[in-house]
């Protein structure tokens, strides 16, 4: 991603600031940079959760700024708060020499638990790098972590030790399902124990369909086709049970691009299946992300959150995101809406969500400076206005903010229409662009916000301390005079 610009006109600030104190993991932030207990980056992109024993297991691709190869491990997490991830290790590594070598393509691992076999199942996308070879991967392990775990007592020495588990998942084959080609995947376990197996048959002129196919007894094939969308040429599926209806949720194939995602729903994994609808506010992207997997929280009432990838570049993946939201459905109309909070925190016993309450502050009201910026009326936006022109040398100035002295949330709102995107006149499309903002004097930060539609208002987390009471000011600004194209 080129980080050359500044924002134009057509990035614009009008925000409240939510302020809230953020202590460790105590909220869901979507689109921030969440960090497992270690303090380290939790690296689990289009993965997939599985819960046992009261503990969620986070399986995900490891993406690292560091990682050369193509394919650098699956890593998991477990929490028993869906707040604080401890990082369990390597699930799977890469095996030169095999579908799984580091020159690989290993992604989207979803696991399920085999009762028969008393087995814990790893399955995967696996693929060359030019996406050619279109196949399923298996692995396999006697516990969930699949990781080496030691139970010791020391007195002065060793006394005893117990050792328990057998290391990583031990990697099985790779195939193409009933014979056919496999393209992304999903998992669906249902509540009589049955698995499934959720993917595209690819880009070919024949296909272009998506299949749920039921997996055999011991989990480490597919066996039957339940259910063909025939001909909608969808990807990254996951599917939702309420107890009443199935909800499929699948995007669109643009690359790392977001795209509205949509659902359908059926009384009946055989269908028939609804017509398709969209998930999120048109014009949000799915408020830029791609559906992975959903989450049910709770016993008697139940809560759903959609947990998708906010995705970076192909080059930038490492800083690629998550955007976990709370859905509502209904099962009478088979709708499936989720709804933005800036951050929020849930209840995992009850499912109850709770989103707080913060000071709002307005762009508007702040100070203005350079021969850009200027304020002007924007519909949508709170009290109806809005700055923009934050380019060159202008700048907007928030004053007065209180802080407490320990790290707080900061909720940008600000609107980016993005007039390239789908323009006829050219053939890039502005995926995000940069600003910097600056704290109390000190250092510009660079900041890149995702892109929207006319009208719609996003909103970005930032995690800044400020000086306790009040006299904190912090300053927006464009980067380096240009603008932020992204192909």
């Amino acid at each position: 991603m080129r980080h050359s610009a500044v924002i134009l006109a057509a990035l614009l600030f009008s925000f409240n600031e939510s302020l809230v104190v953020a202590r460790k993991n105590k909220y869901i932030v979507p689109g921030a940079t969440w960090y497992d207990t270690d303090g380290n980056v939790l690296s689990a992109h289009a993965g997939g959760v599985v819960k046992t024993n009261d503990k969620w297991y986070w399986f995900g691709q490891n993406e690292r700024l560091d990682d050369e190869d193509l394919f650098s491990g699956i890593n998991v997490y477990s929490s028993s708060d869906l707040l604080n991830w401890e990082n369990e290790g390597r699930a799977l590594s890469p095996i030169p020499g095999t579908d799984i070598g580091p020159d690989k393509v290993v992604e989207r691992p979803k696991a399920v638990f085999n009762i028969p076999t008393q087995t814990w199942v790893l399955w995967f996308h696996a693929d060359n790098s030019t996406y050619g070879e279109l196949r399923q991967g298996v692995a396999t392990s006697p516990n969930i972590t699949g990781q080496l775990k030691c139970l010791c007592t020391f007195v002065g020495r060793l006394k005893a030790m117990h050792v328990f588990g057998s290391g990583p998942y031990t990697f099985r084959e790779t195939f193409q399902p009933l014979g056919g080609p496999s393209q992304d995947f999903g998992l669906f376990q249902d509540v009589d124990g049955s698995a499934y197996a959720l993917y595209s048959n690819g880009d070919a002129d024949s296909n272009h369909d998506n299949l749920i196919t039921r997996m055999n007894a011991n989990f480490t094939n597919v066996e039957e086709v339940v259910y063909t969308f025939y001909d909608f040429d969808l990807e990254a599926p996951t599917i939702l049970y309420t107890g009443k209806r199935y909800y499929i949720l699948m995007s669109h194939k643009t690359g790392y691009r977001p795209n509205n995602v949509v659902v359908f729903s059926a009384q009946k994994l055989t269908g028939p299946w609804s017509v398709q609808s969209y998930i999120a506010t048109l014009g949000t992207r799915t408020w830029n992300s791609q559906s992975t997997f959903t989450l049910t929280v709770g016993e008697r009432e139940p809560t759903y959150i959609y947990c998708g990838d906010q995705w970076a570049t192909a080059d930038t993946l490492y800083d690629s995101r998550y955007v976990w939201l709370p859905a509502k459905i209904d099962d009478q109309t088979g709708s499936f809406d989720i709804e933005w909070h800036d951050l929020y925190t849930i209840d995992v016993k009850t499912g109850h969500v709770t989103v707080p309450e913060g000071q709002d502050y307005e762009a508007e009201d702040g100070l203005i400076a350079g021969s850009d910026a200027y304020v002007t009326l924007c519909p949508t936006c709170s009290k109806s206005r809005i700055v923009t022109g934050i380019q060159g040398n202008s700048t907007v100035t928030i004053k007065n903010i209180i802080g407490t002295g320990e790290p707080q949330w900061v909720s940008v709102h600000y609107h980016d229409p993005d007039g390239l995107w789908g323009d006829n006149r050219g053939g890039v499309s502005v995926l995000s662009r940069s600003a910097t903002y600056s704290v109390n004097g000190g250092a510009p930060i660079t900041i890149i916000q995702h892109s929207g539609s006319a009208g719609i208002i996003l909103s970005q987390p930032l995690n800044i301390t400020f000086n306790e009471g009040r006299g904190n000011n912090i300053t927006f600004a464009g980067l380096n005079g240009g603008t932020d194209l992204t192909p």
